[in-house]
């Protein structure tokens, strides 16, 4: 008979949680836990495909069933529960902004999404409030990815751009996301590229993309940027400083998609046939 596993524990959730937790719990045990981080500890690897095992059986919903069935977890339990209500030591501690980060973060991992992002919004507009102030490095880059991902969900994409753009210096500056970092890169990208056009003032934009530019995170992505603040810059009418952000990424990378098409409406903008 095979050795039972606990796979809920493995990720850190409870027997209740949603596929979305599993996500979480996932990413955020195998960031500890990925043998490029523990390089010098030999049970790595072994510890890395226990952890993708228990993340396969959870988050397929039959095999899912089957463990659950086979070993006795009963979804009713919930976590933790009777005794000491941590979430309501916390919400208690108002004037204590250590307790109301920590609430943050733990109603990011506990269904409470709405909650966190409510608290994060009220703090921040009530004061000087810096959450990375009261959270360890790692804590504050997970929890400000979780609230990233809400204000994306609330159509706050400068708030989102915000928290997403921190994440990225603090991981240039010393790496923890690691080979999950191409998740907050896509989002960002996605972000500023796709969902806040039309949705943000020009000016703003165009300031969000010129950031990620100095941010220099590899020779692609900035060149990405640099097409896209060319593609911003022709529509604000401004040519030459589009000609030079184009001639900028072309030097990084000739062959990029896009270059073509924003030098193309360059050409119409010279012809008089331009219309934004």
């Amino acid at each position: 008979m095979a050795e039972f596993k606990d796979y809920y524990a493995l990720l850190g959730i409870s027997p209740d949680a949603s596929l979305r937790d599993i996500k979480r719990g996932f990413r955020a045990r195998a960031k500890q836990m990925h043998p490029d981080i523990l390089a010098h500890d030999a049970l790595a690897h072994e510890q890395m495909r226990e952890l993708l095992k228990a993340y396969e059986v959870l988050s397929n919903s039959v095999l899912r069933e089957e463990y659950d069935l086979r070993y006795g977890f009963d979804k009713r339990q919930g976590a933790g529960g009777e005794g000491f209500d941590y979430r309501k030591f916390l919400a208690e501690r108002t004037d204590d902004d250590l307790s109301q980060s920590k609430l943050i973060f733990f109603d990011l991992l506990h269904n409470h999404e709405k909650d966190a992002l409510r608290l994060y919004t009220t703090l921040v507009s009530r004061k000087n409030f810096d959450l990375s102030a009261h959270l360890d490095r790692e804590d504050f880059m997970d929890c400000a990815f979780l609230l990233a991902e809400e204000m994306e969900v609330e159509e706050n994409y400068s708030g989102a751009f915000g928290l997403l753009s921190t994440i990225v210096k603090y991981e240039l500056k010393k790496p923890y996301f690691r080979h999950f970092f191409e998740e907050v890169v896509e989002r960002t990208r996605a972000l500023l590229g796709t969902k806040m056009r039309g949705r943000v003032a020009l000016t703003e934009h165009i300031g969000y993309v010129e950031q990620m530019i100095r941010a220099n995170i590899s020779r692609r992505e900035t060149a990405f940027y640099l097409v896209l603040g060319a593609e911003l810059f022709i529509t604000a009418r401004d040519i030459v400083r589009a000609e030079y952000y184009l001639s900028q990424a072309e030097s990084l990378e000739p062959r990029f998609s896009g270059i073509q098409k924003a030098r193309s409406r360059i050409r119409r903008f010279h012809q008089g046939s331009f219309r934004g």
